[in-house]
């Protein structure tokens, strides 16, 4: 499948945490957005809900170190 732009909108789906936890993955980066710092995180996501999406997430995380609200959230491929 070529990326042009329609095709790119079609895998910007929210991907819940089961579809994650389906391949053995419960570990989360979280990277605040804040441009001045550059704080992130490995978290156990495992007792979140499966419903969850990284976009709902990405809405709730504060920094610890700024209070910044809103982060960048992914999933850590290399931890299981």
């Amino acid at each position: 499948m070529a990326w042009t732009i329609p095709n790119l909108l079609l895998h910007d789906k929210p991907l819940p945490l089961s579809e994650q936890r389906a391949f053995g993955h419960t570990k989360i980066f979280v990277y605040c957005s804040n441009p001045g710092c550059h704080q992130n995180a490995l978290i156990d996501a495992s007792g979140f809900p499966d419903e969850i999406t990284f976009n709902e997430l990405q809405l709730r995380m504060v920094c610890t170190v700024c209070d910044h609200r809103g982060a960048d959230v992914r999933t850590a491929w290399h931890e299981r």
